[in-house]
């Protein structure tokens, strides 16, 4: 069974429709719908924001269905020049940008793993990126493999975006739970994937309108994303 998670239900909608036989429940305060997307297992939460909440959801999930892994999408805001809204990260590592254990630890520095970055998984990464540019051919959208900065505050200014790239400075992108559920993928020996489109540029330009906009178009690309590597005889 593969764990699908998005922050937001406008990230989670178009994959939600993709779903065959779902079945919906609550469990721990969240929406979860089960079924098979072309004949494969899945399981879809809303995790909600934040990195407290989305470590709690993938937590409970994966020790109440042993997923054979667990993938979150949705929408990013642009720290660094060269992308463009629209444009789809993959996950390489992820850092809590707002973690800072100092002076006991260095800044970012995740107590008793050793470890500030959590590595997503490579083979699942990679497989995901061939499937999204596969499905949605000359409509796919430019994609990334690339660092990516977590942390509870939502960057929509200049001065909160150079505060994440001096944590994190080799962050292509900013969100609210990736490292999170990295965290506790980690910590349970699952694969993990973190699959995030760019909505916006972490600045003052940030417009609430526009980004719940680019999160139904998040969820829109992971679906196509999803059908076409679900498809495959053996996708992971």
């Amino acid at each position: 069974m593969i764990l699908i998670l998005s922050a937001m239900p406008e990230e989670l909608a178009a994959i939600t429709t993709c779903v065959d036989h779902p079945t919906q429940t609550r469990s721990a305060g969240r929406e979860i719908t089960r079924g098979t997307i072309a004949g494969k297992p899945v399981t879809l939460a809303f995790s909600r924001w934040g990195k407290v909440a989305a470590a709690s959801t993938a937590a409970h999930l994966v020790t109440a269905l042993g997923p054979r892994c667990v993938v979150f999408t949705g929408i990013a805001g642009a720290i660094r020049d060269d992308l463009a809204v629209g444009d789809v990260v993959f996950a390489r590592e992820l850092y809590q940008h707002d973690l800072d254990a100092s002076p006991f630890f260095p800044p970012t520095h995740i107590p008793l793993l050793d470890r500030s970055g959590l590595t997503a998984d490579s083979a699942l990464t990679e497989t995901l990126r061939a499937a999204m540019l596969a499905a949605h051919g000359a409509r796919a959208p430019r994609t990334w493999v690339e660092d990516i900065a977590t942390g509870d505050q939502v960057i929509g200014n200049p001065e909160r975006r150079r505060r994440v790239l001096t944590a994190v400075p080799n962050a292509a992108c900013v969100e609210m739970e990736g490292a999170a559920v990295a965290q506790v993928c980690h910590e349970f020996d699952i694969p993990f994937a973190c699959v995030r489109m760019i909505s916006d540029r972490a600045d003052e330009a940030l417009a609430p309108a526009e980004v719940f906009a680019m999160a139904r178009k998040s969820g829109d690309y992971a679906a196509g994303m999803f059908r076409h590597w679900l498809g495959q005889p053996a996708p992971f």
